[in-house]
């Protein structure tokens, strides 16, 4: 009977926060999203499936904090309220809290793993082929009188267009300090051919410049074709994605898995640190849960991110039994002595 009770509490807290954080995180995703119309044109479909694409990972970091988060504010809600007291009275002990939040512990767990190590990396591919895939079949539109347009490996401007007919037209196209590229023509139009950009310009001058020689081209046509984009459209292989970080090949995807993994563990790892946290006599200690909470998840991320970043592997070995074995002396020292 107390257990149902505990996860009706739970419960109540669970949906409440994970509601705000998602809504809070799905704007600021669609914000995020829409900054990737200045590179490609989006139109509310494809708004929407690049959202969609985005959600595993925000999904992933949302459950994991909206889980502990919950389950501390459940159980001190009901401590400020004297429920806990009257159950401590009955006879249940502050283990039966622990063993009622397991199973849920264990299935958020497993689920958060699933999400950063299957869905997240799968759904950033399908969100990297998508804008690579609009790239190819953009329908190039040079506006005139803006700096700053990219197409390919050059930069363009042009001082007026009718009719993708362009006028006064410079371009530049720089490939390191070794060659640069400068052009300017009188006249010139734009096509997209899958992806080929191709330009085709009239009366003007090219300067190259390519280690210690200088060359100039006066020219009455030239046509330039570059590729503007490929999308990397291919089967999506998770053993081979994570294969990399294991063999030491990338640096990036040992942090990568390890901050995955560790994120995805925290409400396990912190079972019992939500009894730590939750219960307290209302007569003698003031209600601050919430920045108890605050602290916790900031100190156990900010941890991760530190350790990580000096050696992956390492910091997945020490952080998770120095963060379980610690919260578990405190529970044993200042909780189960005294309920």
């Amino acid at each position: 009977m107390y257990k149902r009770y505990f996860l009706s509490a739970f419960g109540q807290f669970f949906f409440s926060l994970f509601t705000v954080l998602f809504f809070v995180s799905s704007v600021i995703l669609l914000i995020t999203i829409a900054g990737s119309s200045h590179v490609v044109k989006l139109n509310f479909t494809d708004l929407m499936l690049l959202f969609l694409y985005s959600l595993p990972n925000t999904v992933f970091f949302i459950i994991p904090i909206t889980f502990f988060t919950s389950c501390v504010l459940a159980i001190s809600r009901l401590s400020y309220d004297y429920e806990m007291l009257v159950f401590f009275s009955l006879g249940v002990k502050p283990s039966e809290l622990v063993k009622t939040f397991l199973p849920l512990t264990l299935i958020v767990t497993l689920t958060s793993l699933v999400f950063s190590l299957g869905a997240v990396p799968i759904s950033k591919r399908a969100f990297e082929n998508f804008i690579e895939q609009k790239k190819v079949d953009v329908d190039i539109n040079i506006k005139a009188g803006e700096f700053g347009q990219k197409i390919g490996d050059w930069l363009v401007y042009v001082e007026s267009a009718k009719d993708r007919i362009y006028q006064n037209l410079v371009l530049f196209s720089s490939k390191g300090l070794g060659f640069e590229n400068f052009i300017s023509a009188d006249r010139g139009n734009v096509s997209n051919n899958r992806g080929v950009f191709s330009l085709s310009l009239q009366n003007g001058e090219s300067y190259m410049a390519q280690e210690s020689e200088f060359r100039k081209v006066v020219f009455e046509e030239m046509n330039i074709r570059t590729q503007v984009g490929e999308a990397p459209l291919s089967g999506y292989d998770l053993i081979e994605y994570w294969k990399s970080a294991f063999d030491g090949e990338s640096g990036s995807k040992q942090r990568r898995f390890t901050k995955a993994v560790l994120v995805s563990i925290f409400p396990l790892l912190s079972i019992f640190l939500i009894p730590l946290i939750g219960i307290a006599n209302p007569r003698y200690h003031k209600n601050l849960s919430s920045f108890y909470v605050l602290i916790s998840i900031v100190l156990f991320y900010v941890s991760v991110h530190i350790f990580v970043d000096h050696n992956a592997f390492l910091a997945l070995a020490v952080i998770p039994p120095v963060w379980f074995i610690g919260t578990y002396l405190l529970y044993r020292y200042k909780i189960k002595p005294l309920y």
